[in-house]
C-alpha cells in the first residue's frame, strides 16, 4: 500500500483555523486548474485575421498587419506593418507563440530568426482558387486545434460559393485595375490576385499577359472591357478617382453600361479570402443589375 506524504494522524491535532486554510487552498486549486500556455497569435495579412476571428480565436490575437481591419468594438492592436517587410525585433518583442501568414511573409532573415527562436510558423499558400482557400481554412483550423469551427466555416464558405454561382459573370470581359496614387493604371494579368478574383466570378480577363503591367487608358479602351473592377486603398472613392484621372474610360463598354466598380483591395492581399467571396457576390450583383437596366433601356 502506498504511504501518504504526510502523517494523517497529525490532522486530528491541528487547530481548526489551519484545517480551514488547507481546505480553502485545496478548493482554490481544484476550481482553478493549471491551464496550458495561452496562444499569442500574430497575423501578417487580412485574410488570416479574418480566419482567426471566424475560428473564434480573436482573444488570442496580439498584433496584426497594416491591411487587417478589426471590428469597431474590438480593442486596437499593435500594427506590424506590411507582410513582406516584417521586423524580427518587432515581432519577437511581442513574445508570440505563433505567427501566421502566407508564403510571401518575409524577408527571409526574419523567417529564419523566428524559426531559431522556436516560434511556431504557419505559412499558407496564396489562395489562387476557391479549392486552395478551402484547404487553407482546414489547415489553419488543424494547426490551431479548431477543427470543429473550421468545418463549420467551410459550410458557410460553400454556401457563399453556391450563392456566387447564381450571379456569376460568365461571358463578361473584365479588367482588374489597381488605381495607384500617381494615377497610373496597373492591369492584372494572369498569375495575379486580380486574375484569381475574375476567375472566382467565372468571367474572362481582358489581359492576355502574366503579372501586372502599367497600361494607358487608351490601351484599356482598346481592350473593350464590359466591366472594370478597380482596387484601391479606399474602395469608396476608387471609381471616382479612376474616372477623374482617366475620363476616356467612360467610352468603354463598362463605362457605357455603368459597370465600373470598386473592390476592397485588402481582401486580396495574400490571395483569395473569405471576404473576397463576399466582395465577388456584391460586385456580381451590381454588374448584373447595371446590365439588366441597360437591356431594359435598349428595349424601349
Amino acid at each position: 500500500m502506498t504511504s501518504l506524504p504526510f502523517n494523517i494522524s497529525r490532522i486530528h491535532s491541528m487547530p481548526f483555523k489551519h484545517l480551514l486554510s488547507i481546505f480553502m487552498l485545496i478548493t482554490a486549486v481544484l476550481a482553478n486548474p493549471v491551464h496550458a500556455e495561452q496562444n499569442r497569435l500574430i497575423s501578417t495579412d487580412s485574410g488570416v485575421t479574418e480566419l482567426i476571428f471566424a475560428l473564434g480565436l480573436e482573444e488570442d490575437l496580439i498584433a496584426v498587419d497594416v491591411t487587417s481591419t478589426l471590428p469597431d468594438d474590438f480593442p486596437e492592436l499593435p500594427n506590424i506593418g506590411y507582410h513582406r517587410r516584417l521586423s524580427a525585433e518587432g515581432l519577437m518583442s511581442m513574445e508570440p507563440t505563433t505567427v501566421i501568414g502566407s508564403q510571401h511573409m518575409g524577408p527571409e532573415p526574419v523567417i529564419n530568426a523566428l524559426k531559431q527562436a522556436k516560434v511556431n510558423l504557419v505559412q499558407l499558400p496564396s489562395a489562387k482558387t476557391k479549392e486552395q482557400l478551402r484547404d487553407n481554412i482546414l489547415n489553419l483550423a488543424t494547426a490551431l486545434n479548431k477543427q470543429e469551427r473550421g468545418s463549420a466555416l467551410l459550410k458557410t464558405v460553400d454556401n457563399q460559393l453556391a450563392k456566387l454561382e447564381q450571379t456569376n459573370l460568365s461571358g463578361e470581359k473584365v479588367a482588374f485595375v489597381l488605381s495607384m496614387d500617381d494615377n497610373k493604371l496597373r492591369l492584372a494579368g494572369k498569375q495575379t490576385g486580380g486574375h484569381s478574383f475574375i476567375e472566382l466570378m467565372a468571367a474572362d480577363n481582358v489581359a492576355d499577359f502574366d503579372n501586372y503591367r502599367n497600361v494607358s487608358a487608351e490601351s484599356l479602351l482598346a481592350m473593350q472591357p464590359t466591366a472594370i473592377i478597380v482596387a484601391g486603398r479606399d474602395a469608396e472613392t476608387a471609381v471616382e478617382k479612376l474616372m477623374k484621372a482617366n475620363p476616356i474610360l467612360a467610352h468603354t463598354p463598362a463605362g457605357k453600361r455603368d459597370t465600373i466598380v470598386a473592390v476592397d483591395g485588402s481582401s486580396l492581399v495574400a490571395g483569395l479570402s473569405v471576404s473576397a467571396i463576399q466582395e465577388a457576390i456584391r460586385l456580381s450583383k451590381a454588374i448584373h443589375n447595371s446590365t439588366n437596366t441597360e437591356r431594359q433601356l435598349n428595349k424601349k
